[in-house]
């Protein structure tokens, strides 16, 4: 048996029965280095090897203590970034999203503008007749948007569009008119996946003699009264 093995069994039986281990000890005459080995290992108490290792724990807790506020600040940057991050994909989802309805309220009004142009100039579309007024005609203006009785869609559905495009053609007593002039205005509205993303587009020709002779196109950011 080695002198480890031996030493660990001589301290175990003096813990068990101090007097026997110490009768033991006397008597038995063992090897000297064995005895000396055991007696520097009895020597060591548990309070002793607990103060061995108190520094350790200490300096385990310290780092502990400076590591906590390092993991913390990591992670509220984490969190800030990912709200920031979350914050900018949905305004550039909703800016995407409007640029699209404007888009498709911007088709759906350029259609019906020019397919109420062409219907007017068949003689085939109701208008709104001229007033005794020289001014530019008004009536698209009110509300609720196109709700005249001469308005009309000239398509049934328009794809991806909340409604379908109307257009409203009035006609119109220009000062500057010459005789057999006939001068009109001629509106289209058009709206995209929502009622509120509408585009608003305008015809103001003058027909002479079957033919077109003045045609100007505009966008206009429509106030409704």
């Amino acid at each position: 048996m080695s002198g480890a093995a031996q030493c660990t069994r001589d301290d175990l039986s003096r813990r068990v029965d101090a007097g026997h281990v110490h009768a033991r000890a006397v008597a038995g005459g063992g090897d000297p280095r064995q005895q000396a080995t055991c007696a520097r290992v009895s020597a060591a108490s548990p309070h002793e090897s607990h103060m061995r290792f108190r520094p350790a724990r200490r300096a385990w807790r310290r780092d502990a203590g400076l590591a906590l506020p390092a993991v913390i600040a990591v992670g509220a940057a984490v969190a800030a970034l990912t709200g920031t991050w979350f914050d900018a994909a949905l305004t550039e989802s909703r800016r995407t999203r409007a640029l699209s309805d404007r888009l498709i309220a911007f088709h759906a009004a350029d259609a019906a503008l020019a397919a109420c142009t062409v219907r007017l100039l068949r003689g085939s579309a109701p208008y709104v007749n001229e007033s005794e007024s020289h001014a530019e005609p008004d009536a698209w203006r009110r509300m609720p948007p196109l709700a005249a009785a001469e308005a009309f869609a000239p398509f049934a559905d328009w794809p991806m569009a909340a409604q379908p495009p109307r257009c409203l053609i009035e006609a119109w007593r220009r000062p500057a008119a010459q005789a057999g002039d006939r001068a009109y205005l001629v509106t289209a509205r058009g709206v995209g996946g929502h009622a509120s993303s509408a585009v608003w587009l305008q015809y103001q020709l003058v027909i002479r003699d079957g033919h077109v002779v003045v045609l100007r196109w505009r966008r206009v950011a429509a106030v409704l009264r």
